[in-house]
C-alpha cells in the first residue's frame, strides 16, 4: 500500500524550517562585504583600478591586495627593509626597466636574483637587445645562426660571448681573495656605463644584489673560465664565497629587523630570502620574522614546487610572522609586476622620503652570539 502523502510519520525529517529557526552565528559577518562590480566609469588610473580590484573576486582581488600590501610596506613609519626575489626570464620578457626603476626609486632595498636575469641585464648593458620572435624558425637552425631563444624572444649569442669576456676581464682585475656576490656585483656595476641597467643602477644607489645560484648562469660560466685559467697557471684567484652571502644577508636583517618580502616567481631567490630568519636563529642572532609578504606566480602549490608553496607555509618555519600581511596572486609576472609598480608609483609623493638604506658593511658580526639550546629528548 502506498504511503499517504499527508502522513506525518516523517514530519520531523521533512518539515521545512523557517528562516528564523536557523542559527548560524557567522551569517551576518559573511554578508558584510558585498562584491562591488568593476565600474570602468569610476576608474581613471592604474592605482584606482587596483584599488577597485580589492572588492572583486579571484585573482583580480589578490592583485589588489598585493598592491595594498606593497603600498603599506612603503608607507610604514618603521621603514621595513624590503627584500625582492627575482626569478624567471624577466629581463628577456621586457621587465628590465621596471626592475631598474624599482631600484632607482627605492621601492625595494635588496635584490636577490637568479644569475640568468643578471646575465641578461649585463648583455643589454654591453649593447645586446632582445627581439620578438615573430616568425617561426626551428631551434637547430637558430643554433646555426647563433641566435638564442627564450620562449617567444630572441637574443644574440655573439653578444653574450662579449659579455662573457667582460666578466672574465673583470674577475682578472680583482685582487686574489674571497668575495660575496654582493661585493662582486657592486664592483661590476661600477664599471658599467648604462643609465638603464640593473647592475649599474644598483651600484650607483649602493643597493645590494645577492645571487645565491651564481654558478647557474652565463656570469657563473665566465667566472668558471677565469678560475680554470688561474688553476692552469697555478695563480691565486678571486673566489666567489657563497657562504659570505649568508653572513651578509643575515647582518642586513639584524641591522633592519622589520622586513617585508616580494617574490616574483619563486625558486632559489624566494627560498634564500625566506631562510634568513631561521639561519639567523641557528646562528644565535635572533631576528623577527618578516612582517609583510607578497608573491606573483603562476605555479600551483599542489605540485609541491617551491615557487608555488603557499606563503602561510613559511609561518611553520618561523620565516613569516603569524600576523603578517600576506597575499599571493597567481598571474604572469610580466602582467602583474608592471601593473603593481605603476600603481605604487602613482602614490610616489606619499613614500618617496623613505630613501635608500644606510648599510654598514664593515660592521663586525657579533662574536658573542650564543646558539640556542635544543630541547632535550
Amino acid at each position: 500500500m502506498r504511503a499517504n502523502r499527508n502522513s506525518d510519520s516523517h514530519s520531523k525529517e521533512y518539515s521545512p524550517q523557517t528562516t528564523s529557526s536557523i542559527r548560524f552565528s557567522p551569517r551576518g559577518d559573511a554578508f558584510k562585504h558585498p562584491v562591488q562590480h568593476y565600474d570602468v566609469a569610476k576608474v581613471r588610473s592604474v592605482s584606482e583600478a587596483l584599488e577597485a580590484f580589492n572588492t572583486t573576486s579571484f585573482q583580480s582581488r589578490n592583485l589588489g591586495r598585493c598592491y595594498k600590501i606593497w603600498l603599506k610596506m612603503l608607507n610604514d613609519r618603521e621603514r621595513p627593509i624590503i627584500f625582492f626575489g627575482l626569478s624567471g626570464a624577466m629581463i628577456a620578457g621586457g621587465m628590465r626597466r621596471v626592475i631598474r626603476d624599482l631600484i632607482a626609486f627605492h621601492a625595494i632595498d635588496v635584490l636577490v636574483s637568479t644569475g640568468a636575469n643578471l646575465s641578461h641585464d649585463l648583455y643589454e648593458s654591453l649593447g645586446g637587445r632582445h627581439y620578438m620572435a615573430h616568425n617561426h624558425i626551428d631551434d637547430p637552425t637558430l643554433r646555426k645562426m647563433r641566435i638564442d631563444r627564450v620562449y617567444d624572444t630572441y637574443a644574440d649569442d655573439v653578444t653574450f660571448t662579449k659579455a662573457d669576456e667582460f666578466v672574465e676581464k673583470f674577475a682578472d682585475s680583482l685582487e686574489p681573495g674571497s668575495y660575496s656576490s654582493r661585493e662582486l656585483f657592486q664592483m661590476m656595476g661600477e664599471r658599467i656605463r648604462d643609465d638603464y641597467g640593473i647592475l649599474a643602477t644598483a651600484a650607483k644607489e649602493r643597493l645590494p644584489i645577492f645571487c645565491p645560484a651564481l654558478a647557474d648562469s652565463s656570469i657563473g660560466m665566465a667566472l668558471t673560465v677565469y678560475r680554470n685559467e688561474k688553476l692552469k697557471k697555478n695563480a691565486p684567484p678571486a673566489v666567489y664565497d657563497a657562504l659570505m652571502d649568508n653572513i651578509e644577508i643575515m647582518d642586513l636583517k639584524r641591522q633592519f629587523p622589520k622586513s617585508g618580502v616580494i617574490f616574483i616567481g619563486g625558486g632559489t631567490p624566494k627560498n634564500y630570502i625566506q631562510q634568513v630568519v631561521p639561519m639567523a636563529e641557528i646562528s644565535g642572532w635572533a631576528v623577527p620574522p618578516h612582517s609583510y609578504a607578497m608573491q606573483v606566480t603562476t605555479d600551483d602549490p599542489k605540485f609541491g614546487g617551491l615557487s608555488g608553496c603557499e606563503l602561510p607555509e613559511s609561518q611553520s618555519w618561523g620565516k613569516l610572522d603569524p600576523s603578517a600581511e600576506q597575499c599571493t596572486v597567481h598571474l604572469d609576472a610580466t602582467i602583474g609586476l608592471p601593473l603593481l609598480f605603476t600603481g605604487i608609483m602613482e602614490h610616489y609623493e606619499e613614500w618617496k622620503s623613505r630613501g635608500p638604506l644606510k648599510v654598514d658593511w664593515m660592521e663586525a658580526a657579533p662574536t658573542a652570539a650564543t646558539k640556542p639550546r635544543r630541547a632535550s629528548a
